[in-house]
Formats: structure tokens, C-alpha cells, sequence
């Protein structure tokens, strides 16, 4: 085999033989290859291994789609220690707020004599007076709403915890306190005016009152589920949207936080 001569100029390949006019042996002769083609030589053979071991790396990849190739979907994305901070405090805040408008908003006992008990509410600054009606109304509204906040507290921390937090929840976390206080006043009315119609704020209790406004706001979605069932047997079933969720039991124990 012939030898390739390499010199200062370029690198001496031989070329196809020619016999030789009196038969003598084989004579090979050389071509002068600049550098710059010896550099695209070199470059093309490590670009060639690098294409090899790329295309064997995707040969043995599986062809299923993973859980990190496939794409994100909207609020999917965990949330940052930023997000966590804010609604931490905003949990906080609101849970403390709702404590201090209970103190402030609860019936007075009356003094003794018979004489009618003060009315007058100081909150946030400012002193007003206010019926015991709506001091009821007000307080079981109160009350929905910090049952919720328990509930959304206690999801807080475990979804934290166990590092499952993304951001399609925190909607449910900001309005949960909401829900609760729209349920707590709904539970309110339909047991005030189903079991005690005649009865007035000085002949009940604001305990039960409370206690009842809390556990609907601490099981929102149980209780929805209850007043569901509740109209649907006194009233007719609507039909299902094209893009209806289902709202059973094992739903809410799946996929609620």
C-alpha cells in the first residue's frame, strides 16, 4: 500500500497507477491537497461521529412520549417561591381579618333590668350601630367564609409540602373564602326560615348559627354536592353542557386539593 506523504505545503495522496511503457512495476502518482481541504476533511469526519452517536442515541430512546417531552399545559407549570409567599400571606391576612370582624360583630348579652343591649359596632375606626338581624346575617357570612379558609389553609400547606403546587390552583385558593361565605348565608336562610320562621335573633342561639356557617364554608364541595342532589329531586335535571365536568364524590376526593 502506498504511503501518504505529509509536508509543509499539504498532504500528498497517491492517485489511480499507470503501468509504466516497458512494463516495468506500478508507479503511483501524488496530488498536493492544500491545508484547507485537510481541515474539511478533519471536520467532516467529526461531524459524521457526532450525527452516529446522535442517531444510536435516538434509536434506543423509547418512542413514547414522556411526561417532560410532552407539552405544558396552561397553569400546569409548579408554582415559585414568590407565588407561595403571596397567597401564604394573603391566607394569613384574610383568616386573621375574618377573626377580628367576628369579635367585632358578636350580639352583646343584654344588661341586667330588662333594658335593651347596646347596638353600636366599633370596626376598622369607626363606631356605628347596627340591627341584631343584620349582625346575624353578617356573622354566619363571616363564619362560611373562615370554615373555607381552614379548608384552603390545610390544602395549602400539603400541596406546598409534597412540592404539587402549581398554578391552576391558586384561583381556587383566592376565591374558596367567597364560596365559603355565599354558603354559609345560604345555609343560614334555608335553615332560619325552614326550622325557625317565627323566631326572633333573641330567642336563638348565634353558636349553632355559626358552627352550621362554618361546616358548609370547611365542605363547600360536599355540601354543593348535597344541595344539588336536594333541587334535583324537587325540581327537574337539567342536561349536561358539551363540556361538562362530573361532580361525584370520587371526583372531589381525586382531583380537589
Amino acid at each position: 500500500m502506498a504511503k501518504i506523504d505529509r509536508g509543509k505545503e499539504g498532504l500528498r495522496i497517491p492517485s489511480k497507477p499507470h503501468r509504466m511503457a516497458d512494463d516495468k512495476p506500478l508507479r503511483y502518482e501524488t496530488k498536493l491537497v492544500p491545508i484547507r481541504i485537510q481541515f474539511f476533511i478533519r471536520l467532516n469526519k467529526k461531524t459524521l461521529r457526532t450525527l452516529t452517536k446522535w442517531r444510536n442515541k435516538m434509536a434506543e430512546a423509547p418512542n413514547k412520549t414522556t411526561e417532560d417531552q410532552r407539552p405544558k399545559r396552561i397553569g400546569e407549570r409548579p408554582v415559585g417561591i414568590s407565588g407561595i409567599i403571596s397567597i401564604t400571606a394573603y391566607l394569613i391576612i384574610f383568616s386573621g381579618f375574618l377573626l377580628y370582624s367576628i369579635i367585632q360583630f358578636w350580639p352583646t348579652l343584654p344588661p341586667s333590668g330588662g333594658a335593651n343591649p347596646d347596638q353600636s359596632v366599633t370596626f376598622l375606626f369607626s363606631t356605628f350601630s347596627i340591627s341584631d338581624e343584620i349582625r346575624s346575617v353578617l356573622i354566619v357570612t363571616l363564619s362560611g367564609a373562615l370554615g373555607s379558609l381552614v379548608h384552603a389553609l390545610r390544602s395549602f400547606y400539603k400541596y406546598v409540602g409534597n412540592r404539587k403546587l402549581v398554578w391552576s390552583w391558586l384561583a381556587m385558593y383566592i376565591m374558596l373564602p367567597f364560596v365559603g361565605a355565599t354558603l354559609g348565608l345560604v345555609f343560614y336562610l334555608i335553615i332560619r326560615g325552614g326550622f325557625f320562621p317565627q323566631a326572633t335573633t333573641k330567642e336563638t342561639s348565634p353558636y349553632g348559627f355559626m358552627a352550621m356557617a362554618a361546616l358548609a364554608g370547611l365542605f363547600s364541595e360536599q355540601t354543593i354536592l348535597k344541595l344539588k342532589k336536594v333541587a334535583e329531586t324537587l325540581l327537574t335535571e337539567p342536561e349536561k353542557g358539551e363540556n361538562h365536568l362530573p361532580e361525584t364524590q370520587e371526583d372531589i376526593k381525586g382531583k380537589t386539593p
